[in-house]
């Protein structure tokens, strides 16, 4: 990555996770231009408070992320607690969601990608959608979450597509686990795992509207869609997280 690429991007760690916030959104769409152009291995990752807590409490996890390339902010809080204790002014326009990933992508060539996970009808309303809404984005192959293959007859189907890009949904900390234990014999330029996003791109999870988005209440309108004892659950262990951003119970480093 060239020198003009990287002083266009904010690092920062939060409790030894490293983050990386770019100052602009067309920052982020000439980052993965970059990507596409060269012939390097890219392995990122999209961040959220979820997953900052689950380091505290899987060493893995935290490992996985002190090595990839880029950890982007997908998430609220981390921007709320970089600003507490570093007294920066990130907003919500600072945060790069996995699901917004094709946004990030240059519209002026072919981008050919690789979806790994979630169930095959969704694998497959994900693969027409994103073609319908982003014509340069072609999905070259893919691959149900559910389907009892090898590691090698993956690799060979994903690198025998052609994909630039490869996106793992099988769940954190699955795909990392996975993404780890593949990542030197796959081809793929950018590769990173995205949760549950492929159910999001399929259309039967829903996004909430762009107002809610801006007003950093996204959580409710998951709640409201998913109103469950494992959602509720989800949604609780973020309070204390709150209460630790409010009393500045963080190390957060410019990097």
């Amino acid at each position: 990555m060239n020198q003009n690429a990287r002083s266009s991007l904010s690092s920062y760690s939060v409790n030894t996770m490293p983050v990386t916030i770019p100052k602009s959104f067309g920052d982020m769409t000439a980052l993965f231009a970059n990507f596409l152009a060269g012939s390097n291995q890219h392995v990122i990752s999209f961040v959220n408070p979820e997953i900052f807590l689950t380091t505290e409490t899987n060493p893995f996890m935290l490992w996985y992320l002190q090595q990839t390339e880029y950890n982007f902010v997908d998430g609220n809080g981390l921007l709320l607690a970089i600003n507490k204790m570093q007294g920066t002014r990130f907003s919500a326009q600072d945060r790069y969601p996995g699901t917004d990933f094709f946004l990030y992508l240059p519209a002026d060539r072919e981008v050919r990608i690789f979806l790994y996970g979630a169930s095959e009808e969704n694998n497959a309303k994900a693969a027409e959608k994103i073609h319908a809404d982003f014509p340069n984005v072609v999905v070259s192959g893919r691959l149900n979450g559910y389907e009892k293959k090898s590691d090698e007859e993956i690799i060979s189907l994903i690198n025998d597509s052609g994909a630039d890009i490869l996106i793992v949904c099988l769940g954190c900390p699955r795909q990392e686990c996975w993404i780890l234990k593949n990542k030197d014999r796959l081809n793929a330029k950018v590769i990173f795992g995205n949760g549950g996003a492929i159910d999001f791109w399929s259309g039967s999870v829903k996004r909430a509207p762009d107002f809610m988005i801006r007003h950093r209440m996204e959580w409710l309108y998951r709640l409201g869609q998913d109103f469950s004892f494992k959602r509720i659950r989800r949604q609780m262990k973020l309070v204390p997280f709150a209460w630790r951003i409010l009393r500045g119970k963080f190390v957060v480093e410019e990097k």
